[in-house]
């Protein structure tokens, strides 16, 4: 009957029609199609136009009004809210069927037309619970930070050991920043490096990441050049005894050293035992103690040229 599922937002991250859309399309063998593109090219065939108007910027209602309510463009509607618009009222006339995501909503498109049909949104089906491994490793940080080459490094020496593992990816967004769909390329290019056995977590509260790490067995960070002093992500699990793989340069401090504080995965020809991991972490715990917001405060209220916090290197 439908030959595509028509969706405003196709990113089924950052928002839950999208999922819904992207969820619907799988289960009934349909492609996803935004409808921006949909308007500019629209079909012969008849689809499903899935949507929540009040998620619609005015450009993209102009081009509906004028595009869905024109011409014999057959469409079909399935309202996730009700605006009581006039574009609303107007595709809801035209549409071949119109579908209602509940109850409230087909009482309202009802007034309109009588064979409105009243569904609903399911939710997410319960996953099986992932097998526990032998390490689990933990990455966290800003999402349009995330490299996959680091990662390609790290899942060769994976390959080469006899021990199961896990990545666990956690992401925030920046002030005023989307989950980009470069992103999600990095992200599928990573979980195909770890042979699919990732979990992607989304953003996690402070408390919680603090948990993850004093849990995991491994963090890895990497950088466009090499870690900083400044890279939280670095620190934050330094100071949990969590141990580092990433990667190092001339200009990393001097007390990040490869298999003493840190791993330097450019450096490493196997992954680390267990034994080394712990080891590593207990340094890194030692090496960063003094590098809390109580000394930075000191250092920058004080200003005492003689305090070197951080030593350069030459």
């Amino acid at each position: 009957m439908f030959t595509a599922v028509v969706s405003f937002h196709t990113n089924p991250y950052t928002c839950g029609v999208a999922r819904f859309n992207a969820s619907l399309a799988k289960t009934m063998n349909l492609k996803v199609v935004s409808l921006n593109s949909y308007l500019d090219r629209p079909f012969r065939e008849h689809v499903l136009i899935s949507l929540k108007l009040e998620e619609i910027n005015s450009e993209a209602l102009d081009k509906m009004s004028k595009s869905l309510l024109g011409g014999q463009i057959s469409f079909s509607l399935l309202l996730h809210g009700t605006n009581g618009s006039e574009l609303e009222m107007a595709l809801c006339i035209r549409a071949v069927h119109v579908f209602a995501a509940n109850a409230e909503i087909a009482r309202t498109v009802a007034k309109l037309r009588t064979d409105v049909i009243s569904v609903f949104a399911p939710g997410a089906p319960p996953t099986p619970r992932q097998a526990s491994v032998d390490c689990r490793l933990l990455t966290f940080g800003m999402a349009h930070k995330i490299r996959s080459d680091g990662y390609q490094s790290l899942a060769a020496l994976i390959q080469e050991d006899s021990r199961t593992f896990r990545l666990e990816i956690s992401t925030a967004l920046h002030e005023g920043g989307t989950f980009h769909e470069s992103f999600f390329v990095v992200h599928e290019e990573i979980s195909n490096a770890f042979g699919g056995n990732v979990r992607f977590l989304g953003f996690l509260a402070d408390a919680e990441v603090s948990e993850k790490l004093c849990d995991a067995d491994a963090l890895v960070a990497f950088f466009p050049r090499g870690a900083r002093e400044n890279n939280t992500t670095v620190l934050s699990a330094m100071s949990h005894r969590c141990p580092v793989i990433t990667n190092l340069d001339m200009d990393s401090p001097a007390w990040m050293v490869h298999g003493e504080t840190v791993f330097d995965v450019n450096k490493l020809d196997a992954f680390p035992t267990q034994a080394t991991l712990r080891r590593v972490g207990d340094a890194a715990a030692d090496a960063v103690a003094d590098f809390n917001f109580e000394r930075l405060a000191q250092l920058i209220g004080s200003c005492e040229s003689e305090v070197k916090l951080f030593p350069i290197r030459d």
